[in-house]
């Protein structure tokens, strides 16, 4: 029985934890391991500047130019690029690249940077929005495996280890939205995305073939997202009825007897792109 003359003790008030004062006190191997746990697979978003006749620095860049091409995105940089020394340190081991973005402003040539996406090769997929010219995507995808062969180091290569490029690539079926498109593809694949792991035909967000050149204008450079298409299963918004029209429209020839055509190591999926604010 309770002692009813104990004085009261007052209701424990149900709080969320927002900060964890004792982090700094764990061993390193603990801490570096949740920061390691943290960086979580991205899709980022890439896309082109826009056209303009007073840019002698645009798109046309000539293909000797040294360098990735001009690409520009509104992606965010992991949060523990800029958190402390540890956490960077943790950081850069996963994120490998550090891709140079073209400036959007017209006076500024694609080499004088302000800023560089870094991007883990072997987890984040990396979407090419709206048409993009195959030089394009040929320069940037060989600049990608180039940077890692040369950060990989002749010990890598002595080991017999494969050095591969980005394992995940997106890029919009506008490339490829043409009677020929499959065909174009295949050849590309072969000779671009051999080593790929997971090749993405975006379509969308809405109808047309992913042709939106650029994020929506509200986008803050949060969260991009892909959304995988498949039979049977129910898309959000128009989803369902972009996926039919593109299946038996343009879509068809990508098609084989066991699914979608191979692209790189596996068969390629079909997916929309959307965005949304915030970490």
């Amino acid at each position: 029985m309770s002692d009813l003359t104990a004085p009261t003790q007052p209701p424990l008030a149900a709080t969320t934890l927002k900060t964890f004062p004792i982090f700094p006190l764990l061993p390193t191997e603990i801490r570096l391991s949740i920061w390691t746990l943290s960086l979580l697979p991205r899709t980022l978003e890439l896309h082109s500047q826009r056209a303009h006749y007073a840019n002698p620095h645009n798109t046309s860049a000539p293909s000797n130019f040294p360098g990735p091409p001009p690409f520009q995105s509104r992606c965010y940089n992991p949060a523990l690029l800029s958190t402390n020394l540890e956490a960077r340190t943790a950081a850069l081991e996963i994120y490998t690249i550090a891709l140079p973005l073209a400036s959007e402003t017209h006076h500024r040539p694609p080499s004088d940077q302000r800023r560089v996406l870094y991007i883990a090769p072997d987890r984040d997929t990396v979407v090419l929005l709206g048409y993009e010219p195959a030089i394009k995507v040929t320069r940037l995808v060989g600049w990608f495996r180039e940077h890692l062969l040369e950060k990989a180091g002749a010990s890598e290569c002595a080991l017999g280890r494969s050095i591969t490029g980005l394992r995940n690539i997106g890029v919009s079926a506008a490339q490829f939205a043409n009677s020929q498109g499959a065909q174009m593809l295949k050849f590309i694949g072969r000779d671009v995305f051999y080593d790929v792991e997971q090749f993405v035909l975006v379509i969308g967000p809405m109808p047309g073939c992913g042709t939106e050149q650029k994020p929506p204008e509200g986008w803050d450079g949060g969260r991009c997202m892909l959304r995988e298409l498949s039979e049977g299963e129910e898309g959000e918004g128009g989803e369902d009825e972009m996926y039919r029209g593109f299946q038996w429209g343009v879509g068809r020839q990508f098609k084989e007897r066991e699914g979608w055509m191979v692209v790189g190591r596996n068969r390629m999926r079909v997916a929309s792109v959307y965005f949304e604010n915030g970490w």
